[in-house]
């Protein structure tokens, strides 16, 4: 249950700024990058101090980023602010 609200709250704090489908039952969403490839995004949030994953660790391909939303509502809190600020730059 925990996870799920966690979900549901990462998921409806990006759904209108990314690409992104609401996931099923893990404890991570995989959004696709606003701009540039996966891994240029991920350079750009932790230059804002918020650690998420390059897609191509999990996949051939460098368009999505990886955050696991298994964290306390601050963090996940923090995280959709910063990434609601770096998805127009």
């Amino acid at each position: 249950a925990d996870y799920r609200a966690n979900r549901d709250r990462l998921y409806e704090g990006l759904c209108d700024l990314y690409e992104v489908e609401k996931p099923g039952g893990a404890f991570y969403i995989f959004p696709k990058s606003p701009w540039g490839t996966g891994t240029e995004f991920v350079e750009k949030a932790i230059e804002n101090n918020l650690l998420i994953i390059p897609g191509n660790v999990f996949s051939e391909k460098d368009t999505h980023f990886r955050i696991s939303y298994a964290a306390s509502d601050e963090t996940i809190d923090r995280g959709i602010e910063v990434l609601r600020k770096i998805a127009t730059q």
